[in-house]
């Protein structure tokens, strides 16, 4: 039996989120930004598994739920945007999801497409849960 929370050990049903996803976009008609949204979200799981990266995005889904990142070593530091992208550049295959701190800011390795590679700023993990009795 595990001993995860709830929340941690449900696995990533694509199929099931796709569902819930429509079913949101129908609900919020009268909200064309909140259609958009829903809309544009469905469509990046999509391009995740055409990608054939689902399986990736559910270990990293459950790493963020978990607050548990991958030990790659320390973040390369930057004192600008311009010096980051600089070495980003200069990366001859960059780590996808990789994290990078510019002016002490959390960025994450992105790809828009083949040849192009961009920063973003990270997203915030989940406090930690307090730890029960």
């Amino acid at each position: 039996m595990s001993m995860d929370p709830p929340s941690t050990s449900k696995a990533f049903d694509f199929e099931k989120t796709l569902e819930e996803l429509e079913q949101l976009a129908d609900e919020q008609a009268q909200q064309p930004a909140r259609v958009d949204a829903i809309e544009s979200a469905a469509l990046a799981l999509h391009f995740i598994h055409e990608l054939g990266r689902l399986d990736d995005f559910r270990e990293h889904l459950r790493n963020f739920r978990t607050g548990q990142r991958p030990s790659v070593g320390a973040a390369p530091s930057f004192d600008s945007m311009s010096e980051a992208m600089d070495w980003l550049r200069a990366q001859r295959e960059p780590r996808y999801g990789a994290r990078v701190n510019v002016v002490g800011v959390p960025h994450v390795v992105m790809r828009e497409r083949a040849d192009r590679w961009f920063l973003i700023p990270a997203p915030r993990t989940p406090p930690e849960a307090p730890e029960g009795p």
